[in-house]
């Protein structure tokens, strides 16, 4: 395990590909279960302890993984497809586990704005870096270059994002 979160640490310091990764179904299904479990917390404190929770966290993974796979399939790099969405994914889970500790206290400081500051400033930076992180894997999985991922990687993010508030409202 320790060797797995070295490797994904690796992607996300921009040290290592996708294509460093082991092309293994196996490895693909433990780093979308671990990525699901890490953003059921962060669903929760949107919309509490509800299905549209966990409805959100299913959608987000299937979004990203048709979104991925017609990347890929219209760009020629469909062989790709396994080592890029499991490099995605776990490195999303441990940009997620990064930022748990200061989603929850940003949640604990309530409608407290001003205190709010410094735990919203690091989500702020952890969402930028995995723009940067996305970049990396997208640009070395379609053999691209960096800016161009980085820019694929940002707008996924804003087409995921009014996808997911279409289908699951954000509650008031």
């Amino acid at each position: 395990m320790f060797e797995l979160m070295k490797a994904f640490a690796g992607i996300a310091l921009r040290r290592i590909g996708p294509e460093d990764l082991p092309k293994s179904a196996f490895l693909l299904g433990v780093t979308v279960l671990l990525y699901a479990v890490l953003q059921v917390p962060a669903a929760i404190l949107v919309f509490g302890p509800s299905s549209d929770a966990l409805r959100t966290v299913v959608l987000d993974i299937a979004l990203l993984s048709v979104a991925l796979w017609m990347l890929l399939y219209l760009t020629g790099f469909r062989g790709r497809y396994e080592q890029t969405l499991t490099a995605i994914f776990g490195t999303s889970a441990l940009l997620s586990l990064i930022s748990l500790p200061f989603n929850l206290w940003r949640n604990a400081l309530g409608e407290n704005a001003a205190a709010a500051t410094a735990p919203s400033a690091f989500i702020l930076a952890i969402v930028l870096w995995s723009f940067v992180v996305d970049g990396h894997i997208l640009s070395r999985a379609l053999s691209r270059p960096f800016f161009l991922g980085v820019m694929i990687a940002i707008t996924y993010f804003f087409v995921h994002i009014s996808l997911l508030f279409e289908f699951v409202p954000v509650p008031n």
